[in-house]
């Protein structure tokens, strides 16, 4: 930007390069790109986005925009510098803590949180239990994944992981990580799996069959076709304290080669499926 420029909030927080790599990084592009955020002041904006999208949305969007101006005053103030990625990456995880603990809160002032919000619970007999999760490794450009099937006495079963050489949204990369868990049970004959995932976003677009261009949701499509042809698979959210196994597994995956399957259980997951089944 020319020094005679003077930076304002429209191109701060919605037109500026940096700013439009962060929103794809959160998987906002298609929010951006909607007809709310092409016209008037950075407030007018706001209220617009407030006016025509969801809750979640709404609350992601607010996270970006503190974020990216949490950055500009660290860059300004103690030279720290964050990469767009990482802004847009940072914001989409802390809205997703936020709600969850939010959530949780909530359920407090209740009654006391069922048991699954504290610990890994077992499928019901005849059922498999698969939890997935995603990884991302930033630095080699990677995304990864790890999943691993259990049966209804806790016993491992099968497990993949797998890593690719793309850097996708935290949003992406779960959806991907859900997707090739599910392929991945539909290989094997695995009629009956409850997926568990710690994506609060993941979770309700799916259930909502959320529609829309962005690559995110997508996926969230091919997600729900193979539901609606695997009418025993079912899909659920978890907090990221119970998805240990999966977190473990896909944060291995980067070690290895790009695709492996399990029959035996990995050393890297044994003692957290042992104190899971007892």
């Amino acid at each position: 930007m020319p020094l005679n420029e003077v930076e304002d909030d429209v191109h701060a927080f919605f037109t500026c390069a940096s700013a439009q790599s962060s929103w794809q990084a959160a998987g906002l592009s298609s929010v951006l790109g909607s007809a709310a955020c092409q016209q008037g002041s950075a407030a007018d904006r706001v209220f617009a986005l407030c006016w025509n999208e969801d809750y979640a949305t709404i609350g992601r969007v607010a996270m970006l925009l503190w974020s990216i101006w949490h950055n500009r005053n660290d860059k300004i103030w103690n030279d720290n510098v964050r990469s767009p990625n990482q802004i847009g990456r940072a914001a989409f995880d802390q809205w997703n803590e936020w709600i969850a603990v939010h959530k949780l809160r909530s359920n407090d002032d209740h009654d006391v949180p069922p048991v699954s919000t504290i610990r890994w619970e077992k499928p019901r007999k005849g059922w498999l239990k698969c939890n997935v999760d995603a990884a991302f490794f930033v630095g080699a450009g990677r995304t990864a994944m790890g999943a691993c099937f259990r049966n209804s006495s806790g016993e491992f079963m099968a497990g993949i992981t797998q890593w690719q050489q793309l850097t996708l949204s935290t949003e992406e990369g779960e959806a991907w990580a859900l997707l090739q868990a599910m392929n991945e049970a539909k290989s094997r004959g695995f009629e009956s799996v409850q997926f568990e995932s710690d994506s609060q976003v993941l979770v309700d677009a799916i259930r909502t069959k959320r529609r829309g261009n962005s690559e995110f949701l997508s996926i969230v499509n091919e997600i729900i076709l193979v539901m609606l042809s695997c009418v025993n698979f079912e899909v659920k959210f978890i907090r990221r304290q119970v998805n240990s196994v999966a977190h473990t597994l896909a944060r291995a995956a980067n070690s290895w080669t790009s695709f492996r399957r399990f029959e035996i259980i990995p050393s890297c997951i044994e003692l957290l499926i042992f104190n899971e089944m007892h």
